[in-house]
């Protein structure tokens, strides 16, 4: 009897578990709902209380027996029901929609008049302009604030971070029209690649369908709002990371694999004619990499971009393909430059392809944010 009753509770912890990993979207009580916490008691009571009691008394009365023969077709009936009715849910549940902004941005604070006597530089762009993993004051915007004061002490200097994780150039044309405008900035400074550059794939764990000119394919971090996960999928991420992890395949893959590049030509140049017709001056940046012919296991070890977003047929580029790669997108930014007659800055050679420099494929350690912000500040002229 005792290990019946035992059986059970490992069952019922397991589906009450399923009940509690869930949370309510307006919380009041931990993570959940008044409501959602009340059926979450009562479902405690009944699984955890009520039927092993009614379980045990059974038994008593009537012997293990008679409880199987009571229970077992009942019990494999609702259990095949309910395994064809959860898998035939979660196959056809897509919410899709416009990932436009996986992320919205910071709340950008600034005076809301600009004087005269203000110079404002904007830094939009991606993760490798936010720089999260670094202290707000080693990023390179703050870094370049600290150099142009310097250089210009009897200016007002104001630079704003506008750069966000995950964000690609389509989203920046949506950061910088709807957000970041209001700043209204003399000098834009964009920096873009990667993230665009990873929007050709569409790795089933961050996108749906086939590649799409508008990027709306890839939901990045919306994934589980497009497409939610099932309990048994997170149960299995657990037990995958103690237990077992696919491992893919470095290959060479040609450059028409990456899909995006013509799309990544055209957003940036949206960017900066919108930039040009708001009478701010533009500076493009090609984009740091840490991709080289030969690396040490160390250096080896902190990459995850290429074979984390940039998976085909089980297999992922190169670091040799990646910087082709990067090195297209870069060059179609100074092309970009030079066709709208504004300011290229190589950002991608000025930094040493070192630990020192990188924390991993595209993010700069403190050091290499000092060497980008001090490259870009070189460029930009102020009158006296």
């Amino acid at each position: 009897m005792k290990k019946v009753i035992f059986a059970y509770y490992i069952c019922a912890i397991l589906i009450f578990t399923g009940f509690i990993s869930h949370g309510s979207d307006a919380p009041e009580i931990f993570i959940y709902s008044k409501k959602y916490f009340v059926i979450l008691v009562a479902l405690a009571i009944i699984l955890l209380i009520a039927i092993p009691w009614w379980i045990n008394s059974f038994m008593r009365k009537n012997g293990v027996k008679v409880l199987f023969m009571t229970l077992i077709p009942s019990l494999m009936t609702l259990f095949f029901v309910y395994l064809g009715g959860h898998y035939y849910y979660y196959q056809t549940q897509e919410h899709l929609f416009d990932p436009f902004l996986q992320i919205p941005p910071n709340k950008y604070e600034f005076s809301s008049e600009k004087d005269t006597t203000t110079f404002r530089v904007l830094c939009i762009g991606g993760s490798t302009t936010r720089n999260v993993r670094l202290d707000t004051v080693n990023r390179y915007p703050s870094v370049l604030q600290r150099i142009l004061n310097k250089k210009y002490p009897n200016k007002k200097i104001e630079v704003l971070n506008a750069g966000m994780d995950w964000y690609t150039s389509k989203h920046t044309i949506i950061n910088y029209t709807v957000y970041a405008r209001d700043f209204q900035p003399d000098i834009v400074i964009v920096m873009h690649g990667i993230n665009d550059l990873y929007r050709s794939f569409s790795p089933a764990t961050l996108a749906i369908g086939e590649y799409k000119s508008d990027y709306t394919h890839f939901y990045g971090p919306s994934i589980n709002g497009a497409k939610p996960p099932t309990f048994e999928s997170r149960i299995n991420y657990v037990i995958r990371k103690f237990w077992y992890t696919p491992t893919l395949d470095p290959a060479s893959f040609d450059i028409s694999v990456f899909k995006s590049l013509k799309d990544f030509r055209k957003y940036m140049s949206n960017i900066v004619e919108i930039l040009q017709n708001d009478g701010a001056e533009v500076i493009l940046v090609s984009q740091p990499y840490f991709y080289k012919t030969e690396m040490s296991t160390e250096e080896e070890k902190v990459l995850w971009m290429d074979r984390g977003m940039c998976i085909l047929d089980g297999k992922y580029p190169n670091q040799e393909t990646m910087a082709l790669a990067m090195d297209a997108y870069n060059m179609s930014a100074a092309a970009i430059a030079a066709k709208y007659k504004t300011t290229f800055v190589h950002g991608e050679p000025a930094i040493p392809k070192d630990l020192d420099y990188f924390i991993d494929d595209v993010h700069f350690t403190s050091l290499g944010a000092k060497i980008l912000a001090e490259k870009i500040a070189e460029k930009i002229k102020l009158r006296e």
